[in-house]
């Protein structure tokens, strides 16, 4: 096609046969922009996920919250892994803490292990945040957080969610983040 675009540019003409209406639509098809033409490599519209924070439960200064994913989409969606979080402070600034998957390193037990999760539309997967409240250095400042940014996983989209009630890490700096699963059936 692009030789006899050129030939039609160069010449005028597409031969002795060719009619000036069929020449004339050829030129205007050579001439076209690419952009016209349908696009078939756009990128799928991206799936909706609602993720919301369940009360804090604490006991012995260890402290736990459930994480909700919910699929709100209209198709299957699939997670795997751990969420990506972010602890924020009551202004929405970025605290610095590290978050490690799997709760092992703030309760010194084992997780579950990842998996992949599909979610048919309005269906849910859960995934635990913990974190220990100590304050092993009384000249230290004590974290206080309101907020937690939260993505199904990294590369994901953040949401910024706000639990019931106030993350108090103590002078820890830790919380760790179990991966997806389904809800447990009660």
């Amino acid at each position: 096609m692009n030789t006899i675009c050129a030939a039609v540019r160069r010449t005028g003409r597409l031969g002795r046969t060719a009619a000036p209406v069929a020449v004339t639509a050829l030129l205007a098809a050579c001439t076209a922009s690419p952009s016209a033409a349908p696009r078939t490599d756009a990128a799928p519209p991206r799936p909706c996920v609602e993720i919301t924070a369940g009360p804090v439960d604490g006991a012995m200064g260890l402290r736990s919250l459930t994480l909700e994913l919910v699929n709100c989409g209209a198709r299957p969606y699939t997670v795997q892994g751990s969420p990506a979080v972010r602890v924020l402070d009551g202004d929405r600034e970025r605290i610095d803490v590290t978050v490690t998957e799997g709760p092992s390193s703030v309760a010194g037990t084992g997780g579950a292990t990842p998996r992949a999760v599909t979610l048919r539309p309005g269906e849910k997967a859960v995934a635990g945040l913990l974190w220990r409240t100590t304050v092993p250095d009384p000249t230290a400042t004590a974290v206080r957080a309101t907020y937690l940014q939260v993505a199904p996983a990294e590369g994901e989209p953040w949401q910024t969610v706000k639990p019931d009630s106030v993350i108090d890490l103590g002078t820890t700096g830790k919380v760790g983040v179990s991966p997806w699963k389904p809800p447990s059936r009660r």
